[in-house]
């Protein structure tokens, strides 16, 4: 039976009551999702029918943020309630450790059927480390011939749908079930299906003469004009098409969980591992290279079933939350143990009272960004967000090796969401200044690799080139 029977304990009388029925769980993270291309949240295109229906029936989170827009380390923070610098994943092929427990490992062990399906080349177990805690653990990449770029092997929407399908035919309906789904759909380059191209510009956009970064891999064949400069729209366009590819095929999941009635016994979170800058900041068709909101926030959603106590009304909650909070509130909903995160001063908390629409004192989240090591001097970059106020400092190496900091911005997110105007060097009074940076202290000085751990990420990926060639190829080949 699903449902549970606990003893009443301390009561008068011996009886047994039944404990509320336990919920499934379905995780879907969606690489690379902006959170401003979804339709239900004010995109003109209409990317993202499934999910707007998923939102309307739930939740939306309007300020989720990744603690780095990079695969690895925001999902080992989605699965740890740590950030980078605890769990220890600081870049792609750095796997977790064997330390920080993990989400899966919880609910395995309270009772929870647990697997997963990654569609991503870098989320496979020996270079992410995080299968531990799952009973069934896919990670085949089955649409390696023909998928730009350079034939890199990966599963796309509709090849993980099918396979999440059949992961939830085998639920025999005993035990309640966790199961992650990690869609690649829309990273670059962005190649959806012919069906899914249906946006199309009506004015091309020629990216400047002096565009910044332009991540050249990611743009796709026809999506240059006649001079042979990039149509920033055309790539746009697919970008969209993609997202809308993503949606469709998770709209198959959901519509069988509703056919099924598993869909009222389960709780759904969609979110993405990061964003994507397509063209803000002078960076185009890319992520990674900065902690701007353009890739740091990311699309959130929740969907609770009536079975939870104290169901929350569908709507949108503006409170600021970290992909480093889910797995937190989510064993909070659950009534479960927290994971353990002693000697961690800056971590994931639950955020269960933002749920029910509460309000709390405005809750820090935090962002980073490591350099790269053909600039001198440099280490890292820190950011943290307190509801719309910003702060982002980018410290440096001195001449005697001692970490300086050198550049400070401070955004209005309110009145300036695109990051274009630094109000650092003349604040406004209604800025939380002295919050903003005693925060931002609290995060920098909890790293302590700070000096070096650019310098042992590259160590790490010429290691990676010593050893195994053919992974550096993959990675170099998906943009990284």
């Amino acid at each position: 039976m699903r449902a549970l029977a606990i003893a009443a304990a301390g009561l008068a009388f011996a009886s047994c009551s039944p404990a509320p029925e336990r919920p499934n769980v379905l995780l879907i993270t969606i690489d690379t999702l902006r959170a401003d291309r979804l339709s239900g949240a004010g995109y003109p295109r209409a990317t993202t029918p499934n999910l707007d229906a998923l939102a309307a029936e739930g939740l939306r989170f309007t300020h989720a943020e990744t603690p780095r827009a990079k695969t690895t380390p925001a999902i080992a923070s989605l699965m740890t309630g740590l950030y980078p610098h605890g769990h220890g994943a600081r870049d792609l092929l750095v796997p977790l450790g064997g330390d920080p427990p993990l989400l899966a490992e919880r609910l395995r062990a309270a009772g929870w059927t647990t697997a997963a399906i990654v569609g991503n080349y870098v989320l496979i177990d020996r270079f992410s480390g995080l299968a531990r805690g799952f009973d069934r653990w896919t990670e085949d990449l089955p649409d390696r011939q023909g998928v730009p770029p350079d034939d890199a092997p990966q599963r796309t929407a509709r090849s993980m749908s099918d396979g999440a399908l059949a992961e939830l035919a085998r639920q025999d309906g005993g035990e309640p079930w966790f199961l992650w789904l990690h869609y690649m759909d829309p990273h670059g380059l962005y190649d959806p299906p012919v069906e899914h191209r249906v946006f199309r510009s009506d004015v091309p956009e020629p990216i400047p003469d002096d565009p910044g970064h332009v991540a050249e891999y990611n743009v796709p064949p026809g999506c240059r004009m006649e001079d042979g400069r990039v149509d920033a729209a055309r790539v746009r366009d697919l970008y969209d098409g993609e997202v809308r590819y993503a949606d469709a095929e998770i709209g198959r999941v959901l519509d069988a969980l509703r056919a099924s009635g598993e869909l009222e016994r389960t709780i759904v979170i969609v979110t993405a591992d990061h964003g994507e800058s397509l063209g803000e900041h002078r960076e185009w068709f890319e992520h990674g290279r900065d902690a701007y909101e353009t890739t740091c926030r990311v699309p959130l959603l929740a969907r609770l079933p009536a079975l939870l106590p104290d169901r929350p009304a569908p709507g949108v909650r503006n409170g600021s939350v970290s992909l480093a909070d889910v797995a937190p509130t989510l064993l909070d909903l659950l009534g479960l143990p927290p994971l353990a995160a002693e000697g961690f001063a800056v971590r994931g908390v639950s955020r269960r009272e933002l749920l029910g629409g509460e309000l709390p004192r405005p809750h820090p989240v935090f962002a980073e960004k490591i350099e790269r090591t053909d600039q001198p001097g440099a280490v890292q970059s820190k950011a943290v967000r307190i509801d719309d106020w910003k702060m982002i400092r980018r410290y440096a190496l001195d001449p005697e090796q001692r970490v300086v900091l050198v550049s400070e911005e401070l955004f209005d997110l309110a009145t300036d969401p695109g990051e274009t105007r630094n109000l650092a060097t003349d604040p406004p009074p209604a800025a939380p200044l002295a919050r903003l940076q005693a925060e931002l202290l609290r995060f920098a000085s909890a790293e302590v690799k700070f000096e070096d751990l650019a310098r042992r990420l590259e160590a790490r990926r010429a290691e990676l080139e010593r050893v195994d060639p053919e992974a550096l190829r993959v990675l170099q080949a998906l943009g990284y």
